[in-house]
Formats: C-alpha cells, sequence, structure tokens
C-alpha cells in the first residue's frame, strides 16, 4: 500500500473517520487543497466545509462535512482535528 494515505478525521466527540485512501481533498481559507501519495509535509487551516476522498480498488468516492481545525501532512498520513465532524463507517 505504498500509494495510499491513512486518512484520519478527529473532533472532540472522537474519531470521525479513519480510512486508507489514495487521494483526499481538504478546504481550506484559501480553496480546496488536494493531497496525493507522497506529498510533502504540510499543516495548514481547514476550513468549515466537505472533505472528499478516493478509496478502494475501483476508486470510489465519498465526502465528509467537517467544521473548522487543522490538517496536519506527513509520511503519507493525513491527521485533521477539526470543531466538528459527521462519523462516517468504513
Amino acid at each position: 500500500m505504498a500509494d495510499k494515505i491513512k486518512l484520519s478525521i478527529v473532533s472532540q466527540e472522537g474519531t470521525a473517520l479513519e480510512r486508507d485512501v489514495s487521494y483526499v481533498n481538504i478546504p481550506t481559507p484559501f480553496g480546496s487543497l488536494g493531497i496525493l501519495s507522497g506529498h510533502a509535509a504540510l499543516l495548514c487551516a481547514v476550513e468549515e466545509g466537505t472533505v472528499r476522498f478516493r478509496f478502494g480498488e475501483e476508486e470510489e468516492t465519498d465526502r465528509i462535512p467537517v467544521g473548522a481545525g487543522v490538517a496536519h501532512v506527513e509520511d503519507n498520513q493525513v491527521t485533521l482535528l477539526v470543531s466538528w465532524a459527521e462519523k462516517k463507517e468504513p
């Protein structure tokens, strides 16, 4: 799974989503930010909106609404710490 990214979205209520994905799109105050495997280390603000992601063999797409917060990207791991998030089951 070298081409996969571990996506974690966490709010004060707990973990809303934890999944291996191939692509993540994060809403930021300056527009959306796309993350692929091998992305450089990054720390940025997250704006309230919708995180979109691709996963699975068929490259299925899904989305999850989130509140404002921060995103940390490093070593094929994307962690969003947000004020709220709709819980998603894998």
